[in-house]
């Protein structure tokens, strides 16, 4: 019996914790999910740690050691840091341990597929499991220090628990949801870009079951043209409606709204707790008509603005359903305010869920750090997702065009508005990526899971024509290789160069040439040939060290105080290239220094010059297909890197094994 029929029968029935009842999808996902294990933990602390990620661990560190947290948006949320900090108690300070919150939520991600089994058949189930696990953004940045497997998985529970709600209408999905929607909050500001997609798609899911409810007997017959044209009559006005409706009687019933639909009960849940939270959005008006909104003026404005929108917020909330909404303001609050006051040692940090983080985010809109072209997405995402790109994209818009599919719709409307709001977004950055692969993963799956099916039910009736065999061949063997490319790609971003920039998803990274020289440090201090370690912090040299010489006797000095300082025999000083062998009297002190590329960054003057005209010239002339090509098969070229040149000077009668193993240059 094929996978596709053994599961059709169990595809609607609930998931359940008795091992006795999973059937073969089952199992086969657990047994994905346990490879992935394996891909994200192996030799999860072998990496040397990006410049972000020696921050995220160094906090998480301090707050380990007992000397507290108080969020700072710069960080982002201040989940991570609680899960670090939990990570040391349990299993002790490692750049293993610090990653391995990450890399466990980027395993439960290939898992989350089985949340969806009343919508996808066996198949799909099974292939976006493999999608999760294969896809390069998702598997290196689940190896990563930062937020994005946790977004990934809160996000995908949402939607899950969005499904489930419009399905059976039980409260408890949207308590679910209120829960991992305060989990968004606390992870990563973006948050504010998933909850304003989230609400747009409520909004235009609640514009279609106000214009259908009463003409449900036309609704299978429409067009897709004629479903759409319906439903944008309703669209700006839906939501107004959803928030009125206790209060809209006589509008209700003229149009023959009588059921409340479930789309506006999740429309309201989401706005009234996400309301609140965008409460610094003022400033954006404010500033729009000329002011300046310094210091002051901030704080009138959240002292005027947020008791305001917890007003209105607790108004709309108790008009639509009181008991309800304090099970899901209550889910939320457990999780955002614990996190953000840090168990109430720091009451103030509330501040950052209600108005620091998003105004600190509204100003770094105009920094653009990266600094990359607007197309940026549209190069990296073929470039490493092809796999789930070409099925997903493609047969996504042909099943929401063709075939009026609500769900392939919903994958496709997720991926198009999260590519949009990441490439109109002032910084772009390859870690984004992930975003962007996980709806393709899942929709990629659901469309070759409607396919593969009827294909096999045609084979058995000995139905096709030669050209549709042929077809159909040709489009396997295709998946296939890039199935393939995949594979090499997961193999070379996290075994062969996992800090080497040669790929622009990896793209500014700490050399590995740090490490031995970081033994070399903490073997001179340990045996007493060394005593202090001094850091020159130009060019932001304190990241990663601060990390890797934690506890340590450390001194960190400017660049000004570096020709000042009384510098001693016995230290060891670390320094960007040149400002230390500029003084004879200091340079003489120490032995010859250990010189290494501090950290290093993939070349970015080729696409970042590419215009338009210059593209096309490329494709008519066949250049952009030979450097395309000529990148997968080599990748890039560990000679065009760039990197930022560092030294470090031992004492003289240190031992320094660093400089024999092939670390200097």
């Amino acid at each position: 019996m094929s996978l596709a029929v053994s599961t059709a029968a169990r595809s609607r029935s609930r998931l359940r914790f008795d091992v006795r009842s999973w059937d073969r999808v089952t199992w086969m996902v657990i047994g994905i999910t346990a490879i992935a294990l394996a891909t994200r933990v192996i030799g999860l602390g072998a990496r040397a740690l990006h410049h972000d990620e020696s921050l995220h661990l160094m906090y998480g560190w301090y707050f380990f050691e007992g000397r507290g947290y108080e969020h700072n948006p710069l960080m982002h949320g201040p989940l991570q840091f609680h899960l670090i900090a939990a990570f040391f108690k349990l299993f002790g300070d490692s750049e293993f341990t610090g990653r391995l919150p990450h890399a466990l939520a980027g395993t439960a991600l290939v898992a989350s597929p089985l949340l969806f089994r009343r919508w996808l058949n066996g198949p799909s189930i099974v292939l976006a499991s493999v999608f999760l696990l294969l896809s390069p953004s998702i598997m290196y940045y689940s190896r990563f220090a930062r937020n994005e497997p946790f977004v990934g998985l809160f996000l995908v529970v949402m939607v899950g628990a969005m499904l489930h709600y419009r399905r059976d209408g039980r409260p408890r999905w949207l308590v679910i949801y209120s829960a991992m929607l305060a989990l968004q909050f606390a992870a990563k500001e973006t948050a504010y870009l998933i909850a304003a997609i989230l609400l747009l798609y409520q909004n235009a899911w609640l514009a279609h079951d106000l214009f259908w409810q009463p003409r449900r007997e036309r609704l299978e017959g429409a067009t897709l043209f004629q479903q759409a044209r319906g439903s944008l009559v309703l669209t700006p006005v839906a939501w107004l409606i959803a928030v009125g409706w206790p209060f809209l009687g006589r509008l209700r019933s003229r149009y023959g709204w009588y059921r409340r639909p479930r789309s506006a009960d999740m429309l309201v849940v989401t706005a009234t707790l996400v309301l609140p939270l965008l409460s610094a959005a003022v400033e954006i008006p404010v500033m729009v008509l000329g002011h300046d909104v310094d210091d002051a003026m901030r704080r009138d404005l959240a002292t005027i603005v947020v008791p305001i929108t917890l007003v209105v917020a607790a108004a709309v909330g108790a008009a639509w359903q009181p008991r309800w909404w304090i099970w899901c303001v209550a889910a939320y609050l457990l999780v955002l305010v614990p996190l953000y006051t840090t168990w109430g040692t720091h009451p103030t940090g509330i501040a950052g869920a209600f108005w620091t983080s998003l105004d600190y985010w509204i100003d770094q809109q105009e920094v653009r750090r990266g600094t990359q072209p607007w197309f940026y997405y549209f190069w990296l995402v073929p470039l490493y997702e092809s796999l789930v790109l070409i099925p997903g994209l493609i047969g996504g818009l042909w099943l929401t065009v063709v075939r009026r599919d609500w769900f392939a719709a919903l994958g496709v409307f997720w991926f198009l508005s999260m590519f949009a709001a990441l490439s109109y977004a002032g910084e772009k950055m390859p870690w984004l990526t992930f975003h962007l692969a996980l709806p393709l993963c899942f929709l990629a799956a659901y469309v070759i899971g409607r396919v593969v099916p009827r294909a096999a039910a045609a084979v058995r009736r000995g139905r096709g024509s030669t050209l549709q065999w042929a077809s159909a061949s040709a489009a396997t063997t295709f998946l296939l290789l890039l199935g393939v490319l995949a594979v090499r790609v997961d193999w070379n971003l996290n075994r062969v160069n996992p800090d080497t920039p040669v790929e622009p998803l990896i793209y500014v990274q700490t050399s590995p040439r740090l490490l031995p020289i970081a033994d070399d440090i903490r073997a001179a201090l340990r045996e007493g040939t060394a005593n202090r370690v001094v850091i020159h912090t130009d060019q932001s040299l304190t990241w990663p060290w601060a990390w890797y010489l934690r506890g340590l006797n450390v001194t960190y000095i400017d660049k000004d105080q570096i020709n000042t300082e009384t510098l001693k025999p016995d230290d060891i000083v670390i320094t960007t290239r040149g400002f230390v062998s500029g003084r004879p009297d200091v340079r003489n002190m120490y032995q010859a220094p250990v010189q290494y590329p501090h950290r290093w960054w993939f070349p970015e003057a080729g696409y970042r010059a590419t215009t338009l005209s210059g593209l096309f010239d490329e494709l008519k002339s066949g250049e952009l297909i030979d450097e395309w090509t000529n990148f997968l098969v080599h990748r890039g070229d560990v000679e065009r890197i760039g990197s930022l040149q560092a030294e470090v000077y031992f004492p003289k009668n240190a031992t320094v094994n660093s400089r024999d193993t092939g670390f200097s240059d």
